[in-house]
């Protein structure tokens, strides 16, 4: 088994794809508010705008820790921006760019979302005594601003969701099982779909479930399709899960000692009951309940729900991470 990686690399994983599948809910939002019927400020987007950046620093540093030479050299550090034939430094250049444009984008969807929070600013009289920024900021483009934001922000927690899973399914063939491909033939690792899956549905639980749940803001109004898309994502996901441990137990060798080991060995209890229960089987039930009904379901359910896709996520990142077998050279 794998014992290198253990509990911090999974919760980075699961912190980059929160912040990157939330940040994900908050653009299409943005840019989809008339078809799903959030015409005004929408608590979803605020949501999922003004998380991404604190969640993927907080996920960095706890990287940084469990790089020892992080702590103990960390003028090292540098080199990760300097391999440009290296993944890692394709994503260390990602979330560098990511982790301040998405908090941008966060501060000026709170400003569009609270107007009078943006009067306020502008009213202070150390801005006013700020003469042409002042005047800036009078004729400032918000919406406008924030939109142009808002896709950058896009393609970048993309960027992150995919390279999530890209980052461990590189050690192939040291460990097969993370590098096992979507079809035999094709050798495209099936990792980084599946943790882009995981990281939509990790994102509209802890926005659109949240939302409905604590914020309590009519949100109904808003994301009224918003079940069918979570129910889609959750149905590929499993798709996703299942073609990995297919593929990597046909494959035979250290690939496959892994699939046994999620499916039937020491990880089987944890795949069965949060994985596949808690992140697929039960929220694909309320949301296909809130499809058919087309109405909100109990406050406490919603948040049931949230708290188990967020914590199978998590789950599903550890059981993959811990569970890779190196193969005998």
């Amino acid at each position: 088994m794998q014992e290198e990686w253990g509990w911090i690399i999974a919760i980075y994983l699961f912190l980059g794809g929160l912040g990157a599948g939330a940040c994900m809910v908050a653009v299409f939002m943005e840019f989809f508010r008339k078809i799903n019927q959030c015409v005004s400020s929408c608590p979803v987007t605020l949501v999922g705008a003004t998380l991404p950046g604190p969640i993927l620093a907080i996920g960095t540093l706890l990287l940084i820790f469990d790089l020892g030479q992080g702590l103990q050299k960390p003028w090292l550090i540098i080199n990760l921006y300097t391999h440009f034939s290296s993944v890692m430094t394709w994503g260390t250049w990602i979330l560098t760019l990511f982790i301040p444009i998405s908090m941008v984008y966060g501060f000026l969807e709170v400003m569009d979302f609270k107007s009078e929070a943006w009067d306020w600013l502008k009213s202070r009289s150390w801005i006013v005594k700020m003469g042409k920024f002042h005047s800036f900021l009078e004729n400032f483009q918000l919406k406008r601003t924030k939109q142009g934001i808002a896709l950058v922000s896009g393609v970048l927690a993309l960027g992150v969701a995919l390279y999530t899973g890209l980052l461990i399914s590189i050690v192939g063939p040291a460990v097969p099982f993370w590098s096992t491909p979507v079809i035999p033939a094709l050798p495209i690792p099936i990792l980084p779909l599946l943790f882009l899956t995981s990281a939509l549905s990790s994102g509209l639980a802890i926005t659109v479930d949240f939302v409905d749940s604590v914020l309590n803001h009519d949100s109904h109004e808003h994301m009224s399709r918003l079940p069918y898309y979570h129910l889609a994502v959750i149905l590929v996901e499993g798709l996703f899960l299942g073609l990995l441990l297919f593929n990597a137990n046909s494959s035979g060798g250290a690939a496959a000692q892994s699939a046994e080991a999620i499916i039937s060995g020491p990880y089987s209890i944890l795949f069965w009951l949060f994985v596949v229960g808690l992140g697929i089987i039960v929220p694909a039930v309320i949301h296909g309940m809130q499809s058919s009904r087309k109405k909100r379901l109990n406050d406490n359910i919603c948040l049931a729900n949230a708290v188990g896709v967020l914590f199978s996520s998590l789950t599903m990142r550890f059981v993959i991470v811990a569970a890779g077998i190196h193969a005998i050279l």
